[in-house]
């Protein structure tokens, strides 16, 4: 439910730059009808027309260019509510409640804590306006000062939890608690995206489980879900801070290493498969499980998505040939035979 109205709030952010530019020229006939027009007020309703406008004509140059493009946005809005207050009374003014909605349509819409940021970032506008207007904070209303320290944090407290729930449920895997195959797909074409912009290096790992039709077939199905739940366990164990692991489907996982060369992306590849190998000892008694590796590295011959899944696979496949229980790793030509497999 949170993520389908997530969408509605994206697409409504199209109709925003309209939404700023009716409200500031609303407020301006409003003002001009009940004489309360002031030069200060004026400037920062001209500031924010202007801001809508390049919003509307060049919305992408601005995205780009302008650092903290959001918290930009959202200090526009807060600059505007501050004029609406300057101009219907103050410290007197009954329009501070809607400090409080921009606060809490920024903490919805965006990520982590922002809607706290948004909070103090309001009591800095208003306090600020009301010290420049009346010259002193006496007649500041503490219901304002308590509304945005404790009701709006507290909402966005229940807003963050709800998302990270929802973001749970939608990309991790209930067994293995390794994000699933969808939000895979979004990771990775993430990751090319930042190496053809940064240059930064990206390696894939696909894992897969030998022989794990036969742990199934001799210990039954629950004891292969108890072994599933342990390799994934010893693959989050073995990564770096940075990767990311998924399960890709059945008794398969892939690895998206971030910032990591060919050598880490080896060395994080046995240190997985070792860790596999002690984490599931014991769980099977008559036969051992072990996992297969296959590496792939993005770089000038490997340079989208899909040829480096697969270069990943055929890696994969390469390990599997040689008698499982190893990493294989591909070259531009056929993948590379590591000097030694991994001890069974």
């Amino acid at each position: 439910m949170l993520v389908k109205v997530k969408k509605r709030v994206i697409k409504f952010e199209k109709s925003i730059p309209f939404l700023r530019i009716f409200s500031a020229l609303f407020v301006t006939i409003l003002a001009a009808s009940f004489h309360k027009i002031r030069p200060d007020v004026l400037i920062i309703i001209a500031a924010y027309l202007l801001s809508a406008y390049l919003e509307l004509a060049c919305a992408d140059f601005m995205k780009n260019n302008i650092s903290k493009y959001n918290y930009y946005n959202v200090s526009l809005d807060l600059a505007f509510i501050t004029g609406v207050v300057l101009i219907t009374g103050g410290s007197a003014s009954a329009c501070w409640p809607f400090y409080m909605a921009v606060a809490v349509a920024f903490a919805f819409n965006k990520k982590d804590y922002s809607g706290l940021v948004a909070s103090l970032m309001s009591v800095v506008f208003y306090l600020s306006a009301i010290y420049y207007s009346e010259g002193s904070l006496k007649d500041v209303p503490l219901d304002f000062i308590a509304a945005l320290f404790l009701v709006t944090p507290l909402i966005t407290f229940l807003i963050y939890r709800d998302k990270q729930a929802a973001f749970r449920i939608t990309t991790v895997d209930t067994l293995t608690k390794a994000y699933n195959l969808g939000y895979f797909r979004e990771c990775l074409d993430r990751a090319v995206k930042n190496h053809e912009s940064t240059g930064e290096p990206v390696s894939l790992l696909f894992i897969d489980v030998d022989n794990f039709k036969t742990v199934n077939d001799t210990y039954g199905h629950m004891r292969g879900d108890q072994v599933l739940k342990a390799v994934g366990q010893a693959i989050l164990l073995a990564i770096r801070k940075q990767d990311m692991v998924f399960r890709y489907g059945g008794d398969e996982f892939a690895v998206i290493l971030h910032n990591s060369s060919r050598e880490e992306a080896l060395r994080v590849a046995e240190r997985i498969s070792k860790n596999v190998n002690r984490s599931v000892d014991g769980m099977t008694t008559f036969m051992k499980v072990t996992v297969s590796v296959g590496v792939a590295v993005l770089d000038e011959d490997l340079t989208d998505n899909k040829m480096l899944l697969e270069a990943a696979d055929k890696a994969l496949y390469e390990a599997k040939k040689q008698g499982k229980n190893r990493v294989a790793i591909y070259s531009d030509t056929k993948p590379d035979r590591l000097k030694n497999p991994l001890r069974k």
